[in-house]
Parts: C-alpha cells; sequence; structure tokens
C-alpha cells in the first residue's frame, strides 16, 4: 500500500515537471515575434542616440578628426538602414522563417552597433 502511495505521488510529481516544461517551449510564435520586436526596438532607440550624439560631435569637430566622425557617421547610417530592413523582416515573419529572420537581424544589430561604437 505504501509503495503504490509513494509510486503516485512520483508519477504525479514527475508529470507536473514534464507537464511544465513543454507548456514553457510551446509558446505561440507571436509571442516570441512580439518580445524579439520589443527587444530589437529599445536597442534601436539606444542606438539612434548614439548615433544622434556622434553626429553632434562630428558637426562640432574640426579637421581630420571632423573627417572620421562624418565618415563613422555615413557608415552607422548605412548600418542602421540595413538593420531597418531586417527588422521590418522580423516584423513580417511566418512562424517558418521567424528564427531565421531573427538571427539576421541580430547581426545587422551588431553590425550597426559596432559601426557606432
Amino acid at each position: 500500500m505504501r509503495t503504490c502511495v509513494l509510486c503516485c505521488a512520483v508519477a504525479g510529481l514527475v508529470g507536473l515537471v514534464v507537464g511544465c516544461d513543454r507548456q514553457k517551449e510551446s509558446k505561440p510564435t507571436a509571442v516570441h515575434q512580439n518580445e524579439a520586436i520589443s527587444v530589437y526596438k529599445v536597442r534601436l532607440d539606444e542606438l539612434d542616440k548614439k548615433v544622434a550624439d556622434l553626429k553632434a560631435r562630428a558637426e562640432k569637430a574640426t579637421g581630420d578628426e571632423k573627417t572620421k566622425l562624418e565618415a563613422k557617421w555615413k557608415e552607422s547610417a548605412g548600418k542602421r538602414e540595413a538593420f531597418a530592413k531586417k527588422f521590418d523582416a522580423v516584423k513580417a515573419a511566418t512562424e517558418d522563417k521567424l528564427e531565421a529572420a531573427k538571427k539576421e537581424a541580430e547581426t545587422a544589430l551588431d553590425e550597426f552597433r559596432k559601426s557606432v561604437e
């Protein structure tokens, strides 16, 4: 009798743990997509502030420093545009293409971040 009760308790606990894990793994794609969009928006806003700062520094600088900062600013504008396209692809991605779109957007975001820093 005691063995039966213990087995039922263990089986219930295992079922509960496995059931909880499956729910976490099977989030709807829309939730993953919305989370990614939110994260990318925040990162984009942060980098846009850095780009604005870079542009302001370029406008105040003189000589070679001005040339370097302007070139860096123009490069970052191109990288931002590339990221914006990938970001739009994440927004429009279907369930089967979401992970690939997120990976491409992450790569473009890293390149944009490097061009600003």
